[in-house]
């Protein structure tokens, strides 16, 4: 009998809060609810009500350092969180820790207790900032501990490069205390800096900020890619305010292992002017067989096979050649009911009429949204990780694009396979809110595959135009794609 795959480990290091709303306990049921084993390292015993905290209740250096031998005699951590540290000696142990420890650490800098009382000592804040910070992974304070660790009242652009000057890779600012109908989080790292949202749901929930960064540590525990594990962790605490519940006289958040609505998903953007902008882009019907070919003659050739759905993508050619080729493809397409999308070059789809455009991660940044938008056209998104999904949602696009499913030749890809059940994923999540689009080494056999998942269209390259018989397979697709294709009577 095969041995079950093991879970990974998640060292927790901090306080115990007496009435199980915050501190392990939180981050232990959070660890448990990611798949994760929670390996509690209690730093405190704290005494602490509603009307605030009265004791850190320090527990013995030396019996902590004898929890952690313990724990990584039988375990191999895979990631480490830090909340409460409450005294300096702790604090030299916890750094003797990390200078051993070659995984992701996730610091949530508790100094204070949200209700008030008792803080953190100033010598344990110092080192925090200045012998802590500079050993971890991810560093997560709200407004005030912000404020704490640079001591001045920065912005959080500012206050989150001050905090990587001191040598953490990266920082995700909670902007929750902040007096705003969104709750908006800045993520600064060498990969990227961008903000993220989502609605205020419920105001006063307990337990937050050990939550984000217990679910930052499981997910990184999990292989995820850093600016993903953001984007994860905020939807899981973004679902349990919504669903959050009272016990005694706290709002606690609620934990679940069930799939992470849309609802919940958060929202990211770049500029902080474009923080809770909307776009309204006319919605799509699901595609169906979308092959994207480079040039007209192959627009045209298509359309005779009945495609009813293809996109135009001229690649190294200058602008003027591109245009005569969407120009071409157009003349062609005149009086025929086909869904023709221009990759790329959306000015030039505006000014010659195209039904679409469909633009990558990167073309995002050079784009006018807001003039696409009033121009009617339909606006189709390539995504590759749940970061860049949380950017398309932004956009409100008319549908989202997931790729590559499978290896592909066709463009070169910083990403790997994502295959079908990343797919199903995107499918389950979105349904009913964006049609979803496959594309990456997609031939015949892996549409029907892919036909399972629910997935609506299918985009292909190379399956059909370096096909030895194009015909054939064209129409082997439509006939594989026909009961699911839904085209408008009207382009």
């Amino acid at each position: 009998m095969d041995n079950p795959v093991q879970k990974p480990a998640v060292l927790l290091i901090g306080g115990l809060d007496p009435q199980g709303c915050a501190g392990i306990s939180a981050d232990i049921m959070t660890v448990q609810n990611h798949g994760c084993h929670p390996l509690p390292l209690i730093t405190a015993l704290t005494e602490q009500s509603s009307q605030g905290l009265t004791e850190l209740g320090l527990v013995s250096p030396s019996k902590m350092m004898a929890q952690y031998e313990n724990c990584i005699n039988d375990f191999d951590i895979k990631a480490i969180k830090i909340g409460l540290i409450p005294h300096i000696i702790t604090a030299q142990y916890i750094k003797e820790m990390l200078l051993d420890f070659s995984g992701p650490v996730i610091l949530d800098p508790v100094l204070a207790s949200t209700s008030g009382g008792v803080t953190v000592p100033d010598e344990v804040k110092a080192f925090i900032r200045d012998e802590i910070i500079p050993l971890v992974t991810i560093v997560t304070p709200n407004l005030p501990e912000l404020a704490a660790l640079t001591r001045t009242n920065l912005s959080v652009e500012e206050g989150a490069k001050s905090l990587r000057q001191k040598g953490v890779s990266a920082c995700l600012i909670k902007g929750g205390h902040a007096e705003s109908a969104l709750a908006i989080d800045y993520f600064s790292s060498e990969l990227a800096d961008f903000y993220l949202y989502n609605d205020k749901t419920v105001s006063q929930v307990r337990g937050t900020g050990c939550v984000l960064a217990s679910a930052l540590a499981s997910q990184l525990a999990c292989g995820q890619d850093l600016r993903d594990a953001v984007v994860l962790a905020k939807a899981y605490v973004s679902r349990g305010i919504r669903l959050s519940a009272k016990a005694g006289p706290y709002q606690v958040i609620r934990h679940s292992q069930q799939d992470i609505a849309l609802v919940d998903f958060p929202k990211l953007c770049y500029q902080p002017e474009l923080i809770g902008q909307t776009f309204n882009f006319p919605n799509c019907p699901e595609l169906g067989i979308y092959p994207v070919v480079d040039n007209a003659d192959w627009v045209e050739k298509l359309i005779d096979e009945g495609i009813h759905t293809i996109q135009l993508r001229v690649k190294d050619s200058d602008d003027e050649s591109t245009k005569q080729q969407i120009v071409s493809a157009l003349a062609y397409l005149n009086d025929k009911s086909v869904q023709f999308f221009v990759n790329d070059h959306w000015q030039t789809a505006i000014e010659l009429g195209a039904y679409g455009v469909h633009l990558g991660q990167e073309d995002l940044h050079d784009a006018n949204l807001k003039t696409l938008a009033e121009a009617g056209l339909r606006l189709g998104i390539s995504t590759h990780s749940y970061w860049e999904l949380a950017r398309a949602l932004a956009v409100n696009p008319s549908y989202i694009a997931l790729g590559p499913i499978y290896e592909t030749t066709s463009k070169q890809m910083p990403f790997s396979p994502q295959g079908i059940e990343r797919l199903q994923q995107w499918v389950d999540l979105l349904k009913s809110h964006y049609p979803v689009v496959a594309i990456g080494g997609i031939t015949l056999e892996r549409a029907e595959q892919l036909k399972a998942t629910g997935v609506g269209s299918v985009a292909m390259i190379t399956a059909i135009t370096q096909a030895n018989d194009y015909k054939t397979v064209t129409r082997q697709l439509l006939d594989l794609w026909q009961e699911i294709s839904s085209y408008p009577d009207q382009v």
